[in-house]
């Protein structure tokens, strides 16, 4: 009998509970609902007020805040424009004040079918008796005044906005009613069914909560397939433990995926439970051994074991002996092992393992070496965030460097190049961002973003520029389609030209020729940019058609010191000229290697000897 009644206290206290959290959730969601109406409506009373004085115009405006009269039919026509824009926002009335010897008089004002069957149309400077504090407040207010008022009409929320006329620094007034018994209807509606739909929700959320935690007990602590602890039971035995020091090795079994592809996932956990059996006889009592992953191990050790017995422990599987005999299966194991504070093991030792994987290794303890690894892990994951915050903000910019024909001293083009600015105003080189927006598939916001800079700065001049694509741009049909909307409607298409890399122009051959015919339809000129430094197939390149090569700046900066090199740059330029080919030299950056590429026939150079880029252009170069 107390059984039973132990039994009908734990119902009636869950029903409670149940029924004071279910109150306290509709209550919740009634002040939230009221709040978000009582916010719509305000909106719509700013919107409706603010409108009124575009409806009415400033000349409108002007001339009654001047003092002079309006016409009776023009008055009516500006009535009847109001009381229309009333009636599709489902506001009750819109119209203008003006202050006159202490009086609030309507210079304008919305009205009702009611109003004309009553005859009571608030007609040009009528007074409006009923005028509160709060509505003569209005016109000496900076700000938007809202008040609950009755009058005549009847019971209304109220905004007034105050404007001064630039003219005669007079001060008027545009408001905006809105009936407070259609406010609390909506409300009551409104509310009525968020309760019904918060009571379901809620019950819905306790049902699939009861569920959930059904299941998590199950699988808290213990890897189905295996028997053996799980990653959840070493992140909570790591968070409750009172050893803040410990050592921690990852052990990756490297042929488990082959494994579960050609022999199914059941053998693939008979080789990890054969394995977990193997560190667990091996291991004193004071180790854990736990399944990470489909195809990790972890053993944890107190700091106390000798970094020599955990390594040990670590080695002591024997690669040619089978993990299972039917089917006869062998394995290889890598492990990255990391000790220190018990926060920082199982990622430092995930570093480690994956170290180890990647250099061939069977065990790899975390170093300093690895910290400047997980260092640049760490980099790389908050450059991602900051890139994507420049593109959000605008601040990945164009820089510009010029292009020099030698012969004149007169700039011909200038090269776009993209410069990211930081949020603290520093401006970031390619170099410390490009290899993230790669990562990241940025590359076609990255060319879209600067194409629509150097449009919009260019487009009003003559001056020539050139800028980078990859051959992931051109493959990209949305940013292909993009670069030939810009080129139909740029004067001057002709004064671009696109540079690619040899590279990916031969390694894309047919996409990349596509590509070339398209905007070269438009006038647009192509370039192959660091020719020499991939394929350097002069025949495949002219098979693309493009209309200039730019030689790789490794080469350049090797034109003094290597003989062979001046030779093939020679030769290159030789065989440009006489298929009318552009050539040009980039990371020129002295004045040796421009008298070298001059005696080679090459004129058309670009680099920091000349110029470094920079924000702006310029058309004349100082000597």
């Amino acid at each position: 009998m107390p059984e039973g009644r132990v039994k009908v206290s734990w119902i009636v206290a869950g029903f409670s509970l149940f029924l004071i959290s279910l109150l306290t959730y509709v209550y919740y969601t009634y002040q939230t609902t009221r709040a978000e109406i009582m916010q719509s409506v305000d909106n719509r009373l700013l919107n409706a007020a603010t409108s009124v004085k575009h409806i009415l115009g400033e000349n409108y405006l002007s001339v009654v805040n001047q003092g002079d009269n309006i016409s009776f039919s023009y008055y009516q026509n500006k009535s009847k424009q109001l009381s229309e824009f009333a009636q599709a926002l489902d506001i009750a009335y819109v119209y203008s004040m003006i202050l006159k010897d202490g009086k609030v008089l309507f210079s304008s004002s919305s009205y009702t079918q009611d109003d004309q069957n009553n005859g009571k149309v608030t007609q040009f400077l009528d007074l409006y008796p009923e005028a509160t504090d709060a509505n003569i407040s209005a016109f000496y207010s900076t700000e938007p005044v809202f008040e609950i008022s009755s009058d005549q009409w009847g019971h209304f929320k109220t905004i007034f906005i105050p404007y001064v006329d630039p003219i005669n620094g007079n001060t008027y007034l545009t408001g905006a009613d809105i009936t407070i018994y259609n406010l609390n209807e909506k409300l009551k509606e409104s509310v009525s069914k968020a309760a019904a739909m918060a009571s379901f929700f809620f019950f819905i959320a306790i049902l699939v909560a009861a569920i959930y935690i059904y299941l998590l007990k199950r699988s808290l602590a213990t890897d189905s397939s295996t028997g053996f602890s799980n990653h959840i039971a070493l992140e909570y035995f790591i968070k409750k433990s009172n050893a803040h020091h410990m050592q921690l090795a990852v052990i990756w079994v490297n042929e488990i995926e082959d494994i579960n592809s050609f022999y199914g996932t059941e053998v693939g956990d008979k080789v990890m439970k054969n394995l977990l059996i193997h560190f667990k006889l091996r291991s004193s009592a004071h180790c854990h051994i736990y399944r990470l992953a489909t195809n990790k191990i972890v053993l944890l050790a107190p700091k106390e074991m000798s970094n020599d017995e955990f390594t040990d422990l670590v080695k002591t599987y024997n690669f040619n002996t089978p993990v299972l005999t039917d089917p006869f299966i062998y394995i290889t194991l890598c492990a990255g092992i990391a000790s220190g504070n018990k926060s920082l093991l199982l990622e430092n030792a995930h570093i480690a393992a994956l170290q180890a994987k990647q250099g061939r290794h069977s065990v790899v303890n975390y170093s300093k070496a690895l910290h400047d690894v997980k260092t640049q892990y760490q980099y790389n994951v908050e450059m991602a965030k900051e890139v994507r915050e420049a593109f959000d903000n605008n601040r990945i910019v164009p820089y510009f460097q010029p292009i020099i024909d030698t012969n004149t001293n007169k700039v011909v083009q200038y090269e776009c190049l993209a410069r990211m600015v930081t949020a603290q105003g520093e401006v970031l080189k390619p170099d410390a961002f490009l290899n993230v927006v790669t990562r990241s598939r940025m590359d076609g916001i990255l060319t879209r973003t600067i194409f629509s800079q150097c449009v919009s700065r260019f487009r009003k001049t003559d001056i020539c520029w050139s800028l980078n694509i990859t051959a992931q741009d051109m493959l990209d049909p949305n940013l292909s389609e993009f670069i030939a909307d810009e080129l139909k409607r740029y004067p001057h298409p002709g004064n671009i030209t696109l540079e690619l890399l040899e590279t990916q122009a031969i390694a894309n051959f047919s996409e990349v020729k596509a590509f070339i015919g398209m905007v070269k339809t438009k006038g647009v000129k192509v370039i192959i940019d660091d020719f020499g430094s991939g394929y350097s197939n002069i025949s495949n390149v002219l098979k693309l058609e493009v209309d200039g090569i730019k030689l790789d700046g490794a080469l350049i900066k090797q034109i003094v010191n290597d003989k062979d090199i001046y030779l093939f740059i020679e030769h290159i330029a030789s065989f440009a000229n006489q298929l009318g080919l552009q050539l040009m030299a980039e990371s020129v950056e002295n004045a040796t290697i421009v008298t070298a590429l001059k005696k080679a026939n090459v004129t058309l150079m670009q680099g920091n000897y000349f110029a470094h880029p920079v924000s702006h252009v310029s058309t004349v170069i100082e000597e």
